[in-house]
Protein backbone atom coordinates (compact mmCIF):
# COMPACT_ATOMS: atom_id res chain seq x y z
CA UNK A 1 0.00 0.00 0.00
CA UNK A 2 1.52 3.25 -0.84
CA UNK A 3 1.56 5.32 2.33
CA UNK A 4 2.34 8.61 0.69
CA UNK A 5 -1.49 8.76 -0.39
CA UNK A 6 -3.91 10.40 2.23
CA UNK A 7 -6.28 8.29 3.93
CA UNK A 8 -7.24 9.93 6.58
CA UNK A 9 -8.93 13.30 7.58
CA UNK A 10 -11.78 15.18 9.31
CA UNK A 11 -15.26 16.21 8.61
CA UNK A 12 -16.62 20.04 8.47
CA UNK A 13 -13.58 22.30 9.85
CA UNK A 14 -9.66 22.34 10.33
CA UNK A 15 -10.27 21.78 13.74
CA UNK A 16 -13.03 18.79 14.04
CA UNK A 17 -12.49 15.92 15.95
CA UNK A 18 -14.88 13.72 13.65
CA UNK A 19 -12.27 11.22 11.59
CA UNK A 20 -12.80 10.50 7.47
CA UNK A 21 -11.45 7.56 6.26
CA UNK A 22 -11.04 7.42 2.30
CA UNK A 23 -12.62 4.28 0.88
CA UNK A 24 -9.81 2.07 -1.21
CA UNK A 25 -11.94 1.26 -3.99
CA UNK A 26 -13.93 3.14 -6.65
CA UNK A 27 -17.23 1.80 -6.02
CA UNK A 28 -17.07 2.60 -2.09
CA UNK A 29 -15.89 5.84 -2.80
CA UNK A 30 -18.87 6.75 -4.81
CA UNK A 31 -21.08 5.50 -1.96
CA UNK A 32 -18.88 7.87 0.31
CA UNK A 33 -19.32 11.08 -1.89
CA UNK A 34 -22.73 10.31 -1.99
CA UNK A 35 -23.41 9.67 1.74
CA UNK A 36 -20.98 12.90 2.44
CA UNK A 37 -22.27 15.23 -0.06
CA UNK A 38 -22.67 18.13 1.77
CA UNK A 39 -19.77 17.73 4.07
CA UNK A 40 -15.90 19.77 3.38
CA UNK A 41 -13.07 17.49 4.14
CA UNK A 42 -10.11 18.87 5.48
CA UNK A 43 -6.43 17.83 6.38
CA UNK A 44 -7.49 18.27 10.23
CA UNK A 45 -5.38 20.40 12.74
CA UNK A 46 -5.59 17.36 15.10
CA UNK A 47 -2.94 15.21 12.85
CA UNK A 48 0.54 15.65 13.65
CA UNK A 49 1.49 18.28 11.17
CA UNK A 50 -1.49 18.56 9.76
CA UNK A 51 -1.63 22.00 7.50
CA UNK A 52 -5.54 22.82 8.12
CA UNK A 53 -6.16 22.91 4.34
CA UNK A 54 -9.28 21.46 2.37
CA UNK A 55 -8.89 18.30 0.82
CA UNK A 56 -10.97 16.37 -2.03
CA UNK A 57 -11.33 13.03 -2.63
CA UNK A 58 -9.40 11.48 -5.98
CA UNK A 59 -11.19 7.76 -7.60
CA UNK A 60 -7.94 5.71 -9.18
CA UNK A 61 -8.65 1.88 -10.79
CA UNK A 62 -4.92 1.39 -11.07
CA UNK A 63 -3.75 2.93 -6.89
CA UNK A 64 -6.28 3.11 -4.21
CA UNK A 65 -8.73 6.04 -3.81
CA UNK A 66 -7.28 8.38 -1.39
CA UNK A 67 -7.79 12.52 0.07
CA UNK A 68 -5.79 14.95 -1.94
CA UNK A 69 -5.06 18.60 -1.21
CA UNK A 70 -7.06 21.05 -3.40
CA UNK A 71 -4.39 22.59 -5.73
CA UNK A 72 -2.88 26.12 -4.51
CA UNK A 73 -3.54 29.78 -5.59
CA UNK A 74 0.40 29.18 -7.27
CA UNK A 75 2.39 29.60 -3.73
CA UNK A 76 4.89 26.51 -2.72
CA UNK A 77 3.30 24.92 0.49
CA UNK A 78 3.65 21.69 1.30
CA UNK A 79 2.14 19.52 4.37
CA UNK A 80 3.59 18.48 7.33
CA UNK A 81 1.86 15.51 7.69
CA UNK A 82 3.48 12.62 9.77
CA UNK A 83 1.65 10.13 8.68
CA UNK A 84 -0.93 9.41 5.91
CA UNK A 85 -2.04 5.73 6.78
CA UNK A 86 -5.47 4.69 8.04
CA UNK A 87 -3.76 4.32 11.30
CA UNK A 88 -3.29 7.90 11.41
CA UNK A 89 -6.28 8.72 12.47
CA UNK A 90 -6.76 5.99 15.00
CA UNK A 91 -6.85 8.33 17.75
CA UNK A 92 -10.09 10.35 16.28
CA UNK A 93 -12.29 7.19 16.02
CA UNK A 94 -10.85 5.87 19.01
CA UNK A 95 -12.22 9.23 20.61
CA UNK A 96 -15.45 8.81 18.47
CA UNK A 97 -16.25 5.14 19.38
CA UNK A 98 -15.17 5.72 23.57
CA UNK A 99 -17.43 8.74 23.89
CA UNK A 100 -20.50 6.98 22.30
CA UNK A 101 -19.81 3.74 24.29
CA UNK A 102 -19.89 5.63 27.46
CA UNK A 103 -22.86 7.89 26.36
CA UNK A 104 -25.13 4.62 26.96
CA UNK A 105 -23.76 3.86 29.72
CA UNK A 106 -24.49 7.37 31.24
CA UNK A 107 -20.84 7.98 32.09
CA UNK A 108 -19.81 11.99 31.51
CA UNK A 109 -16.10 12.41 30.03
CA UNK A 110 -13.40 14.62 28.78
CA UNK A 111 -11.31 13.87 25.93
CA UNK A 112 -8.05 15.26 25.32
CA UNK A 113 -4.94 14.35 22.94
CA UNK A 114 -1.30 14.03 24.51
CA UNK A 115 1.28 14.98 22.67
CA UNK A 116 2.52 13.90 20.18
CA UNK A 117 -0.66 14.66 18.41
CA UNK A 118 -2.08 11.38 17.70
CA UNK A 119 -0.12 8.84 19.55
CA UNK A 120 -2.97 8.57 22.52
CA UNK A 121 -6.16 9.94 24.06
CA UNK A 122 -6.78 10.32 27.36
CA UNK A 123 -10.51 9.75 29.21
CA UNK A 124 -11.12 12.03 32.27
CA UNK A 125 -14.16 10.53 33.40
CA UNK A 126 -16.65 12.30 36.01
CA UNK A 127 -15.40 10.73 39.52
CA UNK A 128 -11.77 11.38 38.69
CA UNK A 129 -10.64 8.28 37.06
CA UNK A 130 -8.75 8.65 33.96
CA UNK A 131 -8.10 5.81 30.76
CA UNK A 132 -5.08 6.34 28.56
CA UNK A 133 -5.54 4.55 25.57
CA UNK A 134 -1.78 4.25 24.16
CA UNK A 135 -1.54 4.10 20.22
CA UNK A 136 2.41 4.60 19.29
CA UNK A 137 3.45 1.46 18.78
CA UNK A 138 6.98 3.51 18.70
CA UNK A 139 6.95 5.10 21.89
CA UNK A 140 7.40 3.07 25.12
CA UNK A 141 3.72 2.65 27.65
CA UNK A 142 4.67 4.83 30.21
CA UNK A 143 2.35 3.19 33.65
CA UNK A 144 1.40 5.88 35.59
CA UNK A 145 0.39 5.50 38.96
CA UNK A 146 -2.47 8.15 38.65
CA UNK A 147 -4.07 6.53 35.55
CA UNK A 148 -6.72 4.37 36.74
CA UNK A 149 -6.43 1.92 33.50
CA UNK A 150 -4.04 1.78 30.48
CA UNK A 151 -5.77 0.41 27.07
CA UNK A 152 -2.80 -0.29 24.43
CA UNK A 153 -3.55 -0.01 21.09
CA UNK A 154 -2.68 -2.22 17.95
CA UNK A 155 0.82 -3.25 17.77
CA UNK A 156 1.77 -1.69 20.81
CA UNK A 157 4.08 -4.43 22.94
CA UNK A 158 5.33 -4.32 26.59
CA UNK A 159 6.59 -7.69 27.62
CA UNK A 160 7.60 -6.02 31.52
CA UNK A 161 4.56 -5.33 31.90
CA UNK A 162 2.55 -8.16 30.94
CA UNK A 163 4.67 -10.42 33.09
CA UNK A 164 4.19 -8.81 35.84
CA UNK A 165 0.31 -7.30 35.52
CA UNK A 166 -0.44 -11.03 34.34
CA UNK A 167 -2.84 -9.25 31.68
CA UNK A 168 -2.97 -6.49 28.95
CA UNK A 169 -6.45 -4.25 27.82
CA UNK A 170 -6.07 -3.97 24.46
CA UNK A 171 -8.13 -2.19 20.82
CA UNK A 172 -7.78 -2.94 17.89
CA UNK A 173 -9.49 -0.95 14.40
CA UNK A 174 -11.40 -2.43 11.47
CA UNK A 175 -12.14 -0.94 8.31
CA UNK A 176 -15.36 -0.47 7.57
CA UNK A 177 -17.51 -1.06 4.36
CA UNK A 178 -17.61 2.54 2.29
CA UNK A 179 -15.22 4.35 5.22
CA UNK A 180 -14.67 4.64 8.81
CA UNK A 181 -13.38 1.89 11.47
CA UNK A 182 -14.51 0.10 13.61
CA UNK A 183 -13.31 -0.76 17.07
CA UNK A 184 -13.04 -3.88 19.47
CA UNK A 185 -11.65 -4.09 22.73
CA UNK A 186 -9.92 -7.61 24.15
CA UNK A 187 -7.86 -8.66 26.95
CA UNK A 188 -4.02 -10.26 26.16
CA UNK A 189 -3.90 -13.04 28.92
CA UNK A 190 0.20 -13.77 30.06
CA UNK A 191 1.42 -17.14 28.00
CA UNK A 192 -1.97 -17.22 26.21
CA UNK A 193 -2.22 -14.16 24.14
CA UNK A 194 -5.80 -12.48 22.75
CA UNK A 195 -8.48 -15.56 23.35
CA UNK A 196 -11.30 -13.19 21.91
CA UNK A 197 -12.45 -9.52 20.69
CA UNK A 198 -15.17 -8.21 21.75
CA UNK A 199 -17.64 -5.37 20.52
CA UNK A 200 -17.64 -1.92 22.79
CA UNK A 201 -21.05 -2.43 23.11
CA UNK A 202 -20.37 -6.04 25.40
CA UNK A 203 -17.66 -4.21 27.25
CA UNK A 204 -19.51 -2.22 30.62
CA UNK A 205 -17.16 0.08 32.86
CA UNK A 206 -18.03 -0.44 36.33
CA UNK A 207 -16.13 0.63 39.71
CA UNK A 208 -14.16 -3.00 39.67
CA UNK A 209 -12.86 -2.55 36.16
CA UNK A 210 -13.64 -3.75 32.37
CA UNK A 211 -16.84 -6.14 32.40
CA UNK A 212 -16.87 -8.34 29.78
CA UNK A 213 -20.81 -9.49 29.36
CA UNK A 214 -19.68 -12.47 26.79
CA UNK A 215 -18.94 -15.76 27.78
CA UNK A 216 -15.12 -16.29 27.04
CA UNK A 217 -12.28 -18.02 28.66
CA UNK A 218 -13.02 -17.42 32.09
CA UNK A 219 -9.89 -15.56 33.35
CA UNK A 220 -9.21 -16.80 37.46
CA UNK A 221 -7.90 -13.76 38.92
CA UNK A 222 -6.28 -14.00 42.52
CA UNK A 223 -8.52 -14.60 45.65
CA UNK A 224 -8.15 -11.18 46.20
CA UNK A 225 -10.37 -10.27 43.28
CA UNK A 226 -13.76 -10.32 42.62
CA UNK A 227 -14.81 -13.73 41.33
CA UNK A 228 -17.81 -14.34 38.58
CA UNK A 229 -21.24 -13.51 39.68
CA UNK A 230 -24.48 -14.84 37.75
CA UNK A 231 -26.51 -11.86 36.40
CA UNK A 232 -29.69 -13.40 34.70
CA UNK A 233 -31.50 -17.07 35.22
CA UNK A 234 -29.73 -18.47 32.10
CA UNK A 235 -26.77 -18.05 34.34
CA UNK A 236 -24.83 -15.36 32.06
CA UNK A 237 -21.64 -15.96 33.29
CA UNK A 238 -19.77 -11.95 34.09
CA UNK A 239 -15.72 -12.35 33.41
CA UNK A 240 -14.63 -9.31 36.06
CA UNK A 241 -10.75 -8.51 35.36
CA UNK A 242 -9.86 -5.90 38.11
CA UNK A 243 -7.11 -3.61 36.67
CA UNK A 244 -5.21 -4.65 40.11
CA UNK A 245 -5.50 -8.61 39.01
CA UNK A 246 -2.06 -10.29 38.98
CA UNK A 247 -0.63 -13.70 37.06
CA UNK A 248 0.18 -16.22 39.41
CA UNK A 249 2.14 -17.87 36.53
CA UNK A 250 4.82 -14.52 36.72
CA UNK A 251 7.49 -16.79 38.19
CA UNK A 252 9.58 -16.54 34.81
CA UNK A 253 9.66 -13.05 33.78
CA UNK A 254 13.23 -13.47 33.00
CA UNK A 255 12.47 -15.81 30.08
CA UNK A 256 9.67 -13.86 29.31
CA UNK A 257 12.04 -10.71 28.28
CA UNK A 258 14.98 -12.38 27.32
CA UNK A 259 12.17 -13.92 25.10
CA UNK A 260 11.13 -10.71 23.68
CA UNK A 261 14.64 -9.82 23.27
CA UNK A 262 16.08 -9.06 19.23
CA UNK A 263 19.69 -7.65 19.55
CA UNK A 264 20.55 -8.10 16.10
CA UNK A 265 17.26 -6.74 14.16
CA UNK A 266 15.26 -5.07 16.91
CA UNK A 267 15.08 -0.91 16.45
CA UNK A 268 16.87 1.04 19.14
CA UNK A 269 13.97 1.69 20.72
CA UNK A 270 13.06 -1.94 21.68
CA UNK A 271 16.50 -2.42 22.17
CA UNK A 272 16.14 0.59 24.91
CA UNK A 273 12.62 -0.71 26.38
CA UNK A 274 14.54 -4.19 26.89
CA UNK A 275 16.85 -2.78 28.35
CA UNK A 276 15.17 -0.78 30.91
CA UNK A 277 12.72 -3.69 31.15
CA UNK A 278 16.11 -5.83 32.14
CA UNK A 279 17.00 -3.29 35.11
CA UNK A 280 13.81 -3.27 36.42
CA UNK A 281 14.24 -6.99 36.95
CA UNK A 282 17.84 -6.50 38.37
CA UNK A 283 16.57 -4.49 41.35
CA UNK A 284 14.38 -7.00 42.26
CA UNK A 285 15.22 -9.88 43.63
CA UNK A 286 16.38 -12.97 41.06
CA UNK A 287 18.58 -16.31 41.25
CA UNK A 288 22.38 -16.08 40.81
CA UNK A 289 21.82 -17.79 37.15
CA UNK A 290 18.83 -15.34 35.94
CA UNK A 291 21.16 -11.66 37.24
CA UNK A 292 24.10 -13.02 34.91
CA UNK A 293 21.85 -13.57 32.05
CA UNK A 294 20.00 -10.68 32.40
CA UNK A 295 23.28 -8.37 32.97
CA UNK A 296 24.87 -10.28 30.01
CA UNK A 297 22.26 -9.45 28.13
CA UNK A 298 22.18 -5.65 29.28
CA UNK A 299 25.56 -5.66 28.45
CA UNK A 300 24.91 -6.71 25.14
CA UNK A 301 22.07 -4.46 24.73
CA UNK A 302 24.32 -1.50 25.97
CA UNK A 303 26.82 -2.52 23.21
CA UNK A 304 24.84 -2.78 20.73
CA UNK A 305 23.45 1.04 21.46
CA UNK A 306 26.52 2.61 21.39
CA UNK A 307 27.45 0.37 18.02
CA UNK A 308 24.87 2.13 16.62
CA UNK A 309 25.23 5.57 18.44
CA UNK A 310 28.91 5.22 17.40
CA UNK A 311 27.02 4.21 13.51
CA UNK A 312 24.57 6.94 13.84
CA UNK A 313 27.28 9.91 14.75
CA UNK A 314 29.70 9.40 11.93
CA UNK A 315 26.79 8.89 8.87
CA UNK A 316 25.26 12.48 10.51
CA UNK A 317 28.79 13.89 10.82
CA UNK A 318 29.25 12.72 6.84
CA UNK A 319 25.95 14.19 5.98
CA UNK A 320 26.96 17.42 7.20
CA UNK A 321 30.25 17.94 5.78
CA UNK A 322 28.98 16.25 2.45
CA UNK A 323 25.57 16.14 2.13
CA UNK A 324 24.47 13.37 -0.37
CA UNK A 325 21.10 11.39 -0.80
CA UNK A 326 22.39 7.76 0.14
CA UNK A 327 23.59 9.37 3.49
CA UNK A 328 20.32 10.94 4.13
CA UNK A 329 18.17 8.08 3.74
CA UNK A 330 20.69 6.37 5.88
CA UNK A 331 20.68 9.18 8.68
CA UNK A 332 16.85 8.74 8.47
CA UNK A 333 17.25 5.00 8.91
CA UNK A 334 19.48 5.14 11.75
CA UNK A 335 17.55 7.59 13.78
CA UNK A 336 14.24 6.09 13.25
CA UNK A 337 12.71 4.77 16.60
CA UNK A 338 15.42 5.51 18.25
CA UNK A 339 14.84 7.32 21.41
CA UNK A 340 18.40 8.84 22.50
CA UNK A 341 19.31 11.30 19.01
CA UNK A 342 20.42 14.32 20.01
CA UNK A 343 18.67 17.82 18.86
CA UNK A 344 21.54 18.27 17.12
CA UNK A 345 21.58 15.72 15.17
CA UNK A 346 18.19 16.15 14.48
CA UNK A 347 18.81 19.48 13.31
CA UNK A 348 21.02 18.55 10.65
CA UNK A 349 19.08 15.97 9.40
CA UNK A 350 15.67 18.40 9.27
CA UNK A 351 17.94 21.54 7.89
CA UNK A 352 18.53 18.57 4.34
CA UNK A 353 14.96 17.43 4.78
CA UNK A 354 14.19 21.28 4.29
CA UNK A 355 16.37 21.59 1.67
CA UNK A 356 15.33 18.78 0.17
CA UNK A 357 11.83 19.93 0.32
CA UNK A 358 13.05 22.96 -0.97
CA UNK A 359 14.32 21.23 -4.09
CA UNK A 360 11.71 19.23 -4.99
CA UNK A 361 9.81 22.13 -4.78
CA UNK A 362 12.12 24.19 -7.10
CA UNK A 363 12.46 20.78 -9.62
CA UNK A 364 8.49 20.67 -9.85
CA UNK A 365 8.49 24.77 -10.53
CA UNK A 366 11.06 23.86 -13.08
CA UNK A 367 9.61 20.56 -14.72
CA UNK A 368 6.11 22.81 -14.24
CA UNK A 369 8.35 25.99 -16.41
CA UNK A 370 9.49 23.48 -18.77
CA UNK A 371 5.50 22.28 -19.72
CA UNK A 372 4.88 25.26 -19.92
CA UNK A 373 7.68 26.07 -22.39
CA UNK A 374 7.14 22.75 -24.06
CA UNK A 375 3.16 24.04 -24.54
CA UNK A 376 4.28 27.19 -25.77
CA UNK A 377 6.25 25.91 -28.11
CA UNK A 378 4.26 23.08 -29.52
CA UNK A 379 1.56 26.39 -29.84
CA UNK A 380 3.76 28.40 -31.50
CA UNK A 381 4.12 25.41 -33.83
CA UNK A 382 0.85 24.76 -33.99
CA UNK A 383 0.05 28.47 -35.17
CA UNK A 384 3.13 28.14 -37.55
CA UNK A 385 1.24 24.92 -39.26
CA UNK A 386 -2.05 26.42 -39.18
CA UNK A 387 -0.77 30.10 -40.73
CA UNK A 388 1.08 27.52 -43.58
CA UNK A 389 -1.68 26.16 -44.03
CA UNK A 390 -3.84 28.81 -44.32
CA UNK A 391 -1.40 30.58 -46.65
CA UNK A 392 -1.37 27.13 -49.00
CA UNK A 393 -5.02 27.14 -49.17
CA UNK A 394 -5.51 31.00 -50.21
CA UNK A 395 -2.33 30.34 -52.51
CA UNK A 396 -4.86 27.31 -53.58
CA UNK A 397 -7.80 29.73 -53.74
CA UNK A 398 -6.31 32.30 -55.62
CA UNK A 399 -4.71 29.67 -58.06
CA UNK A 400 -7.98 28.65 -58.39
CA UNK A 401 -9.51 31.86 -58.65
CA UNK A 402 -6.79 33.39 -61.39
CA UNK A 403 -7.51 30.02 -63.46
CA UNK A 404 -10.92 30.95 -63.10
CA UNK A 405 -10.27 34.29 -64.29
CA UNK A 406 -7.85 33.27 -67.47
CA UNK A 407 -11.13 30.84 -68.24
CA UNK A 408 -13.58 33.66 -68.24
CA UNK A 409 -10.97 35.87 -69.75
CA UNK A 410 -10.37 33.18 -72.66
CA UNK A 411 -14.30 32.69 -73.02
CA UNK A 412 -14.62 36.25 -73.45
CA UNK A 413 -12.17 36.88 -75.55
CA UNK A 414 -12.85 33.85 -77.61
CA UNK A 415 -16.18 34.90 -77.68
CA UNK A 416 -15.22 38.52 -78.71
CA UNK A 417 -13.27 36.95 -81.18
CA UNK A 418 -16.30 35.07 -83.06
CA UNK A 419 -18.10 38.47 -82.90
CA UNK A 420 -15.61 40.02 -84.97
CA UNK A 421 -13.76 38.09 -87.14
CA UNK A 422 -16.72 37.92 -90.05
CA UNK A 423 -16.37 41.69 -90.10
CA UNK A 424 -12.10 41.52 -90.72
CA UNK A 425 -12.51 41.14 -94.38
CA UNK A 426 -14.58 44.02 -95.16
CA UNK A 427 -12.55 46.56 -92.88
CA UNK A 428 -9.39 45.12 -94.27
CA UNK A 429 -10.87 46.19 -98.05
CA UNK A 430 -12.20 49.79 -96.52
CA UNK A 431 -8.72 49.85 -95.31
CA UNK A 432 -6.99 48.96 -98.36
CA UNK A 433 -9.15 51.19 -100.76
CA UNK A 434 -8.28 54.09 -98.78
CA UNK A 435 -4.81 53.88 -98.67
CA UNK A 436 -5.21 53.63 -103.28
CA UNK A 437 -7.36 56.72 -102.72
CA UNK A 438 -4.43 58.01 -100.66
CA UNK A 439 -6.81 59.31 -97.53
CA UNK A 440 -7.22 58.70 -94.15
CA UNK A 441 -10.36 57.25 -92.68
CA UNK A 442 -12.64 57.14 -89.49
CA UNK A 443 -14.38 54.33 -87.86
CA UNK A 444 -18.13 55.90 -88.63
CA UNK A 445 -17.04 56.46 -92.70
CA UNK A 446 -15.75 52.15 -92.11
CA UNK A 447 -19.07 51.82 -91.19
CA UNK A 448 -20.87 53.34 -94.10
CA UNK A 449 -18.54 52.60 -96.81
CA UNK A 450 -18.99 49.20 -96.03
CA UNK A 451 -22.88 49.35 -94.82
CA UNK A 452 -22.07 47.10 -91.49
CA UNK A 453 -24.08 48.49 -88.43
CA UNK A 454 -22.25 46.09 -86.53
CA UNK A 455 -19.27 48.02 -86.29
CA UNK A 456 -20.96 51.15 -84.50
CA UNK A 457 -21.90 48.74 -81.57
CA UNK A 458 -18.40 47.59 -80.78
CA UNK A 459 -16.65 48.55 -78.06
CA UNK A 460 -12.93 49.73 -77.86
CA UNK A 461 -11.92 46.24 -76.84
CA UNK A 462 -14.09 44.80 -79.73
CA UNK A 463 -12.46 47.37 -82.26
CA UNK A 464 -8.95 45.92 -80.82
CA UNK A 465 -9.38 42.42 -81.56
CA UNK A 466 -10.91 43.01 -84.88
CA UNK A 467 -8.26 45.08 -86.11
CA UNK A 468 -5.57 42.57 -84.81
CA UNK A 469 -7.59 40.25 -87.01
CA UNK A 470 -7.23 42.79 -89.97
CA UNK A 471 -3.35 42.96 -89.56
CA UNK A 472 -3.63 39.14 -89.51
CA UNK A 473 -1.47 38.93 -93.06
CA UNK A 474 0.64 42.40 -92.53
CA UNK A 475 4.50 41.61 -92.30
CA UNK A 476 6.09 43.08 -89.62
CA UNK A 477 7.78 45.39 -91.12
CA UNK A 478 5.26 46.58 -93.01
CA UNK A 479 2.69 49.66 -91.77
CA UNK A 480 -0.33 48.64 -90.15
CA UNK A 481 -3.85 49.08 -92.14
CA UNK A 482 -5.06 50.63 -88.76
CA UNK A 483 -2.46 53.38 -89.18
CA UNK A 484 -4.97 55.17 -91.48
CA UNK A 485 -7.92 55.45 -88.73
CA UNK A 486 -5.54 57.23 -86.36
CA UNK A 487 -6.09 60.96 -86.90
CA UNK A 488 -3.51 63.65 -84.82
CA UNK A 489 -6.70 65.37 -83.58
CA UNK A 490 -8.14 62.22 -82.07
CA UNK A 491 -7.00 60.84 -78.65
CA UNK A 492 -9.52 57.54 -78.90
CA UNK A 493 -8.11 56.91 -82.31
CA UNK A 494 -4.56 57.47 -81.11
CA UNK A 495 -5.31 55.40 -78.30
CA UNK A 496 -6.81 52.76 -80.17
CA UNK A 497 -3.67 52.79 -82.44
CA UNK A 498 -1.24 51.97 -79.91
CA UNK A 499 -3.15 49.23 -78.12
CA UNK A 500 -3.40 47.50 -81.27
CA UNK A 501 0.35 48.19 -81.77
CA UNK A 502 0.87 46.54 -78.33
CA UNK A 503 -1.04 43.95 -79.10
CA UNK A 504 1.15 43.25 -81.77
CA UNK A 505 4.44 43.72 -80.85
CA UNK A 506 4.93 47.14 -82.80
CA UNK A 507 7.45 49.83 -81.08
CA UNK A 508 5.67 52.76 -80.62
CA UNK A 509 6.97 56.57 -79.60
CA UNK A 510 6.14 57.13 -75.51
CA UNK A 511 4.82 61.10 -76.55
CA UNK A 512 2.04 61.50 -78.88
CA UNK A 513 4.24 64.30 -80.83
CA UNK A 514 5.98 61.84 -81.79
CA UNK A 515 3.47 59.24 -82.57
CA UNK A 516 1.84 61.29 -84.86
CA UNK A 517 5.22 62.16 -86.52
CA UNK A 518 5.88 57.93 -87.05
CA UNK A 519 1.71 57.89 -88.13
CA UNK A 520 2.70 60.42 -90.96
CA UNK A 521 5.62 58.26 -91.93
CA UNK A 522 3.76 55.55 -92.17
CA UNK A 523 0.60 56.54 -93.80
CA UNK A 524 2.15 57.95 -96.66
CA UNK A 525 4.36 54.64 -97.03
CA UNK A 526 0.78 53.22 -97.52
CA UNK A 527 -0.10 55.99 -99.94
CA UNK A 528 2.80 55.42 -102.09
CA UNK A 529 2.39 51.60 -101.98
CA UNK A 530 -1.48 51.72 -103.57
Amino acid sequence: MDRRLIQTAVFGSPDSDEPALCPETVEELEVFRREHAGDTIWCGTKFEGGCGRQLMTRSYTDKICHFAHYRSDGTSYTCGRKDRGKDSADHLFAKAHLASWLRTQGIAAEFTFPEPMGSAVMVCLADGRTLLVHLDRNQPVTWDPNTWETILGPGVRDPYALTQRGYLHRVRFDDRPGGGRTMQFGTEIYGRGTDRWDSLDDIALTSDGLVSKTVPTVVRAPATAQQPVSTSTEREIVTIIPHTAHNPRRADPVQEVLRHLDIDHGSPRDIRASATAIQRLLESNLAPDDANRLRLALRRCERRLEEHAQLRRKVVQQLKENPTEALYYEAVGLMKNDPDVSQEQKDVVDALTARMQQARVEKRAAEKRARAERREAQEREREVRRRALERERAEKATAVERALAEARERAVQQARVEKVEKLAPAVRGALKKAARESRTTTWPELQEKTGMRQLGRLDHRDKVELLALVEADTAPEEPLWSTLLAAADDSASLSLHRDISRLLGRPLPSSDADLINQLATEQGQLHRQW
